[in-house]
């Protein structure tokens, strides 16, 4: 931060503080309550507080863009559960942790959904209950290789919420860290004055699932109405939906529903998977033709395909080549869960004693637990890890003529010249599917304790307060696969041993598994994996504010100040197979990994805590008022606000500023502005991660540099990827991205067409110093540019060349290079982004005209611009390529324009019409999200075009309707006050947009539960 930015921040904050003390000997009327209606026609008197300031009772509403999401719009949403709710913000971005997102115990997992506003990235929205922060999921995931954290939106049951409000604009100097999209707040309801019970039942249309839930609150007054006690409960359930029951998940083969599009049998849609339960193996012979194979790779398939070079019996053949055919490969969605089978628990208390008319105690008190289950694939090897089966193995085809001991050996298969004491072998793909699918129970539990007083003293209000949430979380993984005992299983030489060469299903390759080892044989190396999570937060305030500090001609000068302090911490404990308590050195190579669990990667058990001391003062300037009869200024207003925070753990401060205007030209036309600096912290988990190594499937650009130079390979295009080992690992040197957001708009509320508000408003939010990594694949291709130039990339290290890699370098540019061994790949202050859009909105409640009440609601959000530039190294990446040093077919991927790239449409809005006329309401709610680009599939045949994508698929737009009526009886029999209400959500039944994705959609953005109908019954007392 810069020595003039500090000057003018002191000065501001100096300025306003002294104002302060000046006048706080002033005792101006306080600010008047207003009477707010609840949903079951109850009047509870308190005062609106709106997101994006800290003065309690200031006219700042329109200097702000807020969106509201009262009751009534979420009667209809018609949400059962928080996701739900918040994905029809229309601000809302792509949902990063989600149900579908469960291939690995590295993703949060299970009934968990996070919130990302304007598309900035997981972590860069801050979520409040009752305008204090709510604790972090215990569960985090890697979001563009770099771990983010977010807050569980399922937390927030719809039932509970009074309203949403959404500040569309950065407001880190009001609220601190992680503020840098906006601010979404949720207002319990409290004060209750009675009680209600409502249950509901849904479908989902043409399917197996359904769900069920029961809700009930009660509210008294007490203690001659200076006290309430209010409290929720709710319970819900939903039975789940296997993948088999939509077309679009039921097999990873997308080509049948490609039919008449460009995209007809593209091959890039076949999704089947190189790893099941027909093998892929490496024979440890250094003479390929002691074999028919003529190879010394090999894959297993039926004996009816094509290709067979050697006979197993039983049906089956052994195959030359290290790349399993397509149709040999397997449907990882078989016997897989779409939709988890979920119970959720939620309870709330809310109370608040009036001490004296000048001081007011509150409470706060929830609870939150879910329970999710699921089937996801079967356990599969990873590349980068094989394992060894030795030649003594019982089930080895290559093994000994007899056992060690004499025992003739049954399954040596004739016909090679391999020596009679059997060759090893090394097992590269596969898949355990006769172990069965792999279980994920996921149970979470969380609570939040809120107790403060808030009140006056003169002219002054405060409030203080301590917060304490706590949420836990335990991923349990059943059907796992010990590597350790695997291969003990695998390399017993009698009859109990397991068989991974006796296929699959020989009439239907890629489903199931027909000839399963006998469960005997698989039990013993069968385990559950789990995943422990913890993350608290404490946190404690004080504020003052004033919203009469002083009066100006334009009106009455507001102001805000206070402290806070807070304490967050997490951890992440990884079962012991994981996190290096259980290792893994291969009994037949010797190769040794962190991890003993078959698929995953090595994780460190990672921990973390971090104090925060901030500080924040605002001020409310109204400069001009209607009352001083200005040509074209009828109104002109001024927010100023600043932040200190300062970060114990990295021993960073961040201090910001922000200043907001309002200009009212005319009656009905206003302009307003925001500019703001913002930060955000690097998370606890990119701070404290000593070290977590990942597999991925690479292409060793120097290696196929050569083969290109040798005229092995046509070009680097070609080049085989194969698995290479990335090495993760957090510092507390990291720090806070810094941010500069805009905010210009315009509201229009025609005096000639009463009710009717518009609001257009563009943003433009510039990100630097973003967290990341460099990536393994970048890494590797800042190798080849080195190397072409004499040096190489220390990031990735090698071993040392063999004879036979030596001999493939001679004659080239390139000095011989060995096997990839691992890429440091450490999290860095790296890339800047900037991002620019658009938001509309139409507020219209119609005058009435005897035909009932009418309301009209429109929301939409525009995404103009999404660019993220590169940082040194990128850029050094993207000059070569550009000026030829590096050839084309080197991608530098996740810089450029990214707008539509996977989860990031132009477009988003949603719209509501509500009419109501005595006992009978009717709503109509739509929901649209814009068409996206899939860069995972290209044309087979490329098309010219200016835009850049334009050779991608094209994710399809969708646009979703619910629409519902409802029936209050009104008598006064002991029915009066029962609604009965019916719904359908996704009216016309409309599926997911087809995408290359795990389960055939991009479960960030869209839902698969398509057509639901739903009865709800509500009762007050």
């Amino acid at each position: 931060m810069s020595t003039k930015l500090l000057g003018k921040l002191a000065l501001m904050c100096g300025a306003s503080l002294i104002a302060a003390t000046a006048a706080h000997a002033q005792d101006p009327a306080a600010s008047a309550p207003v009477d707010v209606t609840t949903a079951d026609g109850q009047t509870s008197e308190r005062e609106i507080i709106v997101t994006g300031t800290q003065i309690q009772g200031a006219k700042i509403n329109d200097v702000l863009p807020v969106t509201v999401v009262d009751e009534v719009d979420i009667q209809n949403i018609a949400a059962s559960s928080g996701d739900e709710l918040f994905r029809a913000i229309p601000q809302a971005g792509a949902v990063a942790f989600n149900e579908q997102n469960d291939v690995t115990s590295n993703n949060a997992r299970g009934d968990v959904a996070s919130i990302n506003l304007r598309d900035l990235g997981t972590g860069n929205t801050l979520l409040l209950i009752n305008g204090r922060r709510m604790v972090l999921n215990p569960g985090f995931q890697t979001e563009l290789l770099v771990p983010v954290v977010s807050p569980d939106t399922n937390e927030i049951a719809p039932g509970s919420v009074r309203r949403l409000e959404v500040l569309r604009d950065g407001a880190s100097a009001i609220y601190g860290a992680d503020a840098v999209a906006g601010v979404v707040n949720t207002v319990l309801r409290g004060n209750r004055k009675g009680g209600f019970i409502e249950g509901e039942w849904r479908a989902s249309d043409g399917t197996s699932l359904y769900s069920t839930q029961i809700n009930g609150g009660y509210g008294f007054d007490f203690a001659d109405g200076r006290a309430n006690l209010t409290i929720y409960g709710g319970y819900f359930y939903e039975n789940g939906l296997p993948a088999s029951e939509r077309a679009y998940s039921r097999d990873d083969d997308k080509r049948p529903l490609l039919v008449g599009t460009p995209f007809e049998n593209d091959t890039q849609f076949n999704n089947r998977n190189t790893f099941g339960p027909f093998g892929q193996f490496d024979i440890q012979i250094t003479n390929n033709n002691l074999t028919p194979i003529r190879d010394d790779d090999f894959y297993i398939q039926p004996s009816t395909f094509t290709g067979c070079r050697f006979d197993l019996g039983n049906g089956l053949c052994a195959r030359n080549g290290d790349n399993p055919a397509a149709e040999v490969r397997y449907n990882r969605a078989f016997g897989t869960t779409l939709i988890s089978e979920k119970k959720r628990y939620n309870a709330a208390l809310l109370f608040n004693y009036e001490f004296s008319d000048n001081i007011e105690g509150y409470f706060e008190g929830t609870f939150y637990r879910s329970e999710s289950s699921r089937n996801i694939t079967p356990a599969a090897i990873l590349s980068a890890v094989p394992v060894g089966i030795s030649r003594n193995a019982y089930w080895n085809p290559f093994g000994p003529v007899t056992f060690p001991g004499g025992a003739a050996n049954p399954n040596r298969r004739p016909g090679t010249t391999i020596p009679t004491g059997g060759a090893d072998l090394i097992m590269e793909r596969y898949r355990f599917v006769d172990s069965g699918n792999r279980t994920v129970d996921v149970d979470k539990d969380s609570y939040r304790l809120v107790a403060g007083l808030k009140g006056n003293f003169g002219a002054w209000d405060f409030d203080t307060g301590f917060v304490y949430s706590e949420a836990k979380s335990t991923d349990l993984e059943g059907n796992r696969v010990s590597l350790t005992l695997l291969q003990q299983a695998i390399n017993r030489s009698t009859p109990d041993a397991y068989n991974p060469f006796n296929g699959g299903c020989i009439d239907n390759v890629g489903n199931g598994d027909c000839t399963p080892n006998p469960q005997s044989s698989i039990d013993p190396f069968l385990i559950d994996v789990f995943r422990k999570g913890k993350t608290t937060l404490a946190l404690a305030d004080f504020k003052v504010s004033n919203n009469a500090l002083f009066g100006l001609p334009g009106g009455d000068v507001g102001i805000a100040a206070g402290v806070e302090w807070r304490r967050e911490t997490f951890i992440d404990d990884r079962d012991p197979r994981i996190d290096g308590t259980i290792t893994w050195r291969d009994s037949v190579t010797g190769v040794f990994d962190g991890s003993d669990v078959v698929g995953t990667s090595a994780s460190p058990d990672t921990s973390g805590s971090r104090e925060v001391y901030s500080a924040f003062v605002e001020t409310f300037v109204p400069l001009v008022s209607e009352d001083m009869d200005i040509p074209l200024i009828t109104a002109l207003n001024l927010q100023l606000a600043g932040r200190m925070e300062h970060f114990k753990d990295i021993g960073e401060t961040a201090i910001v500023p922000r200043a907001a205007a309002s200009w009212t030209v005319v009656p009905g036309l206003m302009v307003r502005g925001a500019w703001s600096q913002g930060f955000r912290a690097p998370n606890l988990v990119q701070v404290n991660d000593e070290g977590t190594t990942r597999s991925n499937t690479r292409d060793d650009f120097v290696r196929c540099q050569a083969q290109v130079e040798r005229g092995q390979l046509a070009n680097l295009g070609l080049c085989p990827g194969e698995g290479v080992i990335s090495f993760r690992s957090g510092t507390d040197q990291l720090q806070p991205e810094d941010s500069e957001s805009i905010n210009l708009g315009i509201v229009l509320e025609p005096k000639f067409i009463p009710g009717l508000t518009l609001t257009a408003d563009y943003w433009r939010v510039k990100q630097t110093g973003l967290v990341g990594t460099f990536g393994d694949d970048n890494a590797i291709a800042l190798d080849l540019l080195l190397r072409l130039n004499g040096s190489f990339n220390p990031a990735v290290i090698r071993s040392a060349p063999t004879a036979e890699q030596i001999a493939l370098y001679t004659g080239t540019r390139l000095q011989p290079a060995g096997d990839i061994i691992r890429v440091e790949d450490p999290y860095l202050n790296l890339d800047s982004r900037v991002s620019k859009g658009w938001d509309f909105g139409l507020a219209y409640n119609v005058p009435d005209f005897g035909a009932g009440d009418f309301r009209l609601r429109f929301n939409a959000a525009r995404l103009d611009s999404f660019v993220q530039s590169a940082g040194a190294d990128g850029q050094e990446l993207l000059d070569a390529v550009a000026s030829g040093q590096l050839p084309p077919e080197v991608r530098i991927e996740g810089l450029g324009q990214l707008l539509e790239i996977e989860g990031r449409p132009k477009w988003r809005f949603s719209g509501a019409v509500n009419w109501g006329s005595g006992p009978v309401d009717v709503a109509l709610f739509a929901s649209y999200v814009g068409k996206v680009w899939n860069t995972s599939v290209t044309r087979d045949v490329p098309i010219v075009s200016t835009d850049p994508n334009a050779n991608f698929f094209r994710i399809d737009d969708m646009l979703t309707i619910n629409t519902s009526v409802s029936y209050t009886v009104d008598n006064d029999t002991a029915l009066d006050g029962l609604r009965l209400r019916f719904g359908i959500n996704n009216l016309f039944n409309e599926d997911p947009p087809l995408a290359d994705d795990t389960y055939g959609f991009l479960s960030q953005l869209h839902s698969p539960r398509g057509r639901v109908f739903r009865v709800e019954v509500r009762k007050p007392f």
